[in-house]
């Protein structure tokens, strides 16, 4: 019989999460990625998608008027 020797690793390895959180009366965006860019990118991203979506909603509405 041929075993095999485990090997375990015993280290302690502790990831450092720093969180960004925006809150508005409306509700809170959170986000702990690990890296600021990613996270202010990403919530950039989400409000330009909002704003976008309302503005074009209102001239949908507008031209229906």
């Amino acid at each position: 019989m041929n075993r095999e020797q485990i090997i375990e690793d015993t280290t302690l390895v502790t990831k450092s999460v720093q969180r960004l959180e925006i809150e508005t009366p409306l509700g809170s965006i959170k986000s702990d990625s690990g890296n600021h860019l990613v996270d202010i990118f990403t919530i950039i991203g989400v409000v330009l998608v909002l704003y976008i979506g309302k503005k074009l909603i209102d001239n949908y509405f507008k031209d229906k008027k």
